[in-house]
This record gives C-alpha cells, sequence and structure tokens, in this order.
C-alpha cells in the first residue's frame, strides 16, 4: 500500500504557535477546530485550503497517537519555557506526524553536510526515488518547501536553490524533545552520543548532547556496545 503524504498545505510558525497555545489552554479537539477555522479564516480565504491546512496543524499537535504521548508531553512542558526554542518542538511533532517531511528533511541534512546549498530539482528526483512518482508528491514537496521557507529553515539562495538557516539550542529540554523524535522515527537501533548532534533531520539546529543530564534523565536508556556508551531506541 501506498505510504500516505499528508502535507498538501505550507504551514506557517505562528500557525504551529496558536496550536499550542490552544493545547495549552486546555482545549478539547472540538473547541481547537473550531478556534483554528476562525482563526486561519483571516488569513486563507478558500474553505478548502483552509481545512487542509488545519487539520495538518492538528495531526501535528492535537490528533498524537499513544505511542507518541511522553513526546507531546515533553514537547509542550518545554514549551510553557521562555527559554525554548519553540522552531525545534515544532520541528519535532512534524517529524513524527509527517514520514514525508522527515524524508525531506534527511534528504536536505545528508547533503548539506557536504555543502552548502540544495536544488528543489534534486530534491523532488530523490523523493520521487523514494516515494514513487505520484502527482500528490510533486505538489507536496513545493509545499515542504515552502513551509520550510516561511519558518525559517531555509532561504532563497537563488531561484530553485536553498540554503539552509542555522538555530543554536542550548535549552536542554528543547535537545531532549528533539532526541526523542528522532528514536522514534526508528531509523536506526542505538546512537552513539556523538552521533546525536548531527543527526541529518535536525538540520538547522546547532545543539550539544551531554551524557550527563542523559545519564541523569529517565526518558533515555543507556547501553554498552561495542566498548561505546550508546542511546538505544526502546
Amino acid at each position: 500500500m501506498a505510504k500516505i503524504i499528508g502535507l498538501s498545505r505550507s504551514i506557517r510558525l505562528e500557525w504551529l504557535n496558536k496550536t499550542v497555545e490552544l493545547v495549552l489552554e486546555g482545549k478539547n479537539e472540538t473547541q481547537i477546530k473550531d478556534e483554528l477555522n476562525e482563526y486561519l479564516s483571516f488569513e486563507i480565504k478558500s474553505p478548502t485550503v483552509l481545512r487542509k491546512t488545519r487539520e495538518i496543524l492538528m495531526n501535528i499537535w492535537v490528533r498524537t497517537p499513544e505511542e507518541l504521548s511522553t513526546l507531546k508531553q515533553q514537547a509542550l512542558e518545554a514549551y510553557k519555557d521562555e527559554k525554548s526554542n519553540k522552531l525545534a518542538l515544532h520541528w519535532s511533532m512534524m517529524l513524527v506526524a509527517y514520514p514525508v517531511f522527515s524524508d525531506v528533511c534527511a534528504l536536505i541534512g545528508k547533503l548539506t553536510n557536504i555543502q552548502d546549498t540544495f536544488a528543489a530539482s534534486w530534491l523532488k528526483e530523490k523523493l520521487f526515488e523514494m516515494w514513487g512518482e505520484r502527482t500528490t508528491l510533486f505538489h507536496s514537496s513545493d509545499k515542504i518547501l515552502q513551509t520550510l521557507k516561511q519558518i525559517g529553515a531555509i532561504e532563497n539562495e537563488k531561484v530553485g536553490v536553498y540554503r539552509i538557516k542555522k538555530y543554536p539550542v542550548t535549552d536542554v529540554k528543547t535537545i531532549q524533545v528533539l532526541l526523542l523524535a528522532i528514536l522514534h522515527l526508528r531509523e536506526r537501533a542505538y546512537y552513539e552520543i556523538a552521533e546525536l548532534s548531527s543527526v541529518p533531520q535536525a538540520f538547522p539546529f546547532e545543539y550539544t548532547v551531554s551524557l550527563e543530564w542523559l545519564h541523569d534523565s529517565d526518558l533515555f536508556t543507556l547501553s554498552n556496545f561495542g566498548g561505546k556508551i550508546v542511546l538505544t531506541v526502546d
């Protein structure tokens, strides 16, 4: 069965912030849906576009599967802290909500470890190799690039070519949320500690991972593998 793409509209940072604020206010799903309808209607006039945009926002922050409940709880707690990087918290939830977003970020992150820029045409070609050539994917890839641009993760170098933007993250709670999201992707059975600060999916963020706070946290499982301390995926 073909994988569901789902990300058919571009998303703005302020829309993500609004969604989290409604969750933190204790609103239920119906209330959040109604309030997002009203909030988004000031900027989005098409009922179809509004509905699709609202559903994406709710899939990221409201309709969270049970296996992601700890991640969501930690992300919401971190969000309350003024020191937290809000973009990194939204990013973490988007990675686990939409596999296509995770794949796009992984492709960009791997390439920009080698060079400073990437082309939209290259990204689409690689996505088609992974997901198959589908009209919905062609449309979605444009919207994801637009989202990355609107939330400040990339900027245009020239037409069709992008450069990534970097953000330092020093808040431990935010870094832990990023790590939880990365572990939930289950791409690896374990990560060496040094690898955790350069995971491709987290390409816009510069952070360091401390063995000390990993050891002190009950969120992570550390193991000894080949004489090295590693973080394992439960």
